[in-house]
């Protein structure tokens, strides 16, 4: 057991202090409601996690643009004020427990499926993530920065609702790991070409 004593010690972290260093990384559960609403079953998902110890809970990704950015049926959403009161309650429920939680933002780009979403799914190029993969429409510049800003308008009402933390998803092939890979973007702009332009997308998050 010595070599695991420093889970339960207590630590600090940008400065956001835990009790312990037990954490739940973010896990799709497909508990999720038809229209993007937390279950009470989910919440009680998440409380269990709590009530066992856990001292940082992060709940899986959210969709920061729907329908565009949609990744499953069962996604939660949070890009509106409806989405608020169960996502308070769950809040509330964790913190009691002397646990933080966290959510995390995420945008499909290329993974979302046409025939769910009901549009042509969006990347940084007209490139496809997966083999026989569905043909993406190719961002603008003003549409990456109006994504860029739907990210900070669900940070802050994350915040509201008392969320202690927030998670940008950058991998798993979904948007911004669509700009950073260049099997994906072949963009000329400030949004491709070298490493530095291709992360610029996530740097402006």
């Amino acid at each position: 057991m010595n070599q695991y004593k420093n889970l339960f010690e207590p630590i600090e972290i940008n400065g956001l202090t835990l009790e312990n260093r037990l954490v739940m990384t973010p896990m799709g559960t497909n508990f999720g409601e038809q229209n993007g609403k937390m279950s009470f079953l989910h919440m009680d998902y998440y409380e269990r996690r709590a009530q066992g110890g856990y001292r940082l809970l992060i709940v899986e990704n959210a969709c920061v643009k729907y329908p565009e950015g949609s990744n499953g049926t069962t996604q939660l959403r949070i890009d509106a004020d409806n989405y608020i009161p169960r996502f308070y309650k769950l809040c509330e429920t964790i913190h009691q427990y002397g646990t933080k939680i966290a959510i995390q933002l995420n945008h499909a780009g290329a993974s979302a499926v046409e025939s769910r979403i009901g549009m042509q799914p969006v990347s940084a190029s007209n490139l496809p993530n997966k083999e026989c993969g569905a043909i993406p429409r190719k961002l603008s510049v003003e549409e990456i920065y109006s994504i860029a800003d739907d990210y900070a308008t669900l940070a802050k009402r994350a915040q509201t609702i008392g969320f202690d933390a927030i998670e940008i998803h950058a991998g798993h092939s979904y948007l911004i790991s669509q700009f950073l890979s260049p099997l994906t973007n072949d963009r000329t702009d400030e949004f491709g070409g070298n490493i530095e332009n291709r992360a610029r997308f996530a740097k402006i998050l």
